[in-house]
């Protein structure tokens, strides 16, 4: 029986299908809500929020070249597709791109942030 090892995150465009792989060292995530607490008369505190769950990942792209750092910039505020080492699948966008040296000076590591959009899928 053969087993497939996915080592590689794949980055695409959602708009033209463009892509991006590297190897990857894994990822953060993090779940919240939008909410606040206001403060109304006599000083009773209540919480409000908006329905809705937002997801953050963070993902590092390892070991690439300034041409594909340079190709992320250019992708910042658009709708991308990840595809991490597990084969999950996520649609968001991220807003920046920290870029971080290598003893190799031909070499980077790419960490983003990636922000959960709603897609809908065949539409």
């Amino acid at each position: 029986m053969a087993t497939l090892t996915l080592t590689k995150l794949w980055l695409n465009r959602m708009d033209g299908g463009a892509a991006v792989s590297a190897q990857s060292s894994g990822r953060a995530r993090a779940h919240d809500m939008f909410g606040e607490v206001r403060t109304y008369a006599g000083g009773r505190q209540r919480s409000r929020t908006v329905a809705g769950e937002r997801g953050q990942f963070t993902f590092r792209l390892e070991d690439v070249t300034l041409t594909t750092i340079d190709l992320l910039r250019t992708w910042i505020g658009r709708d991308v597709q990840v595809r991490d080492h597990r084969g999950q699948r996520f649609f968001g966008v991220f807003f920046g791109v920290n870029i971080i040296e290598r003893k190799d000076p031909t070499l980077y590591v790419a960490e983003f942030i990636l922000r959960t959009v709603t897609v809908v899928e065949g539409a």
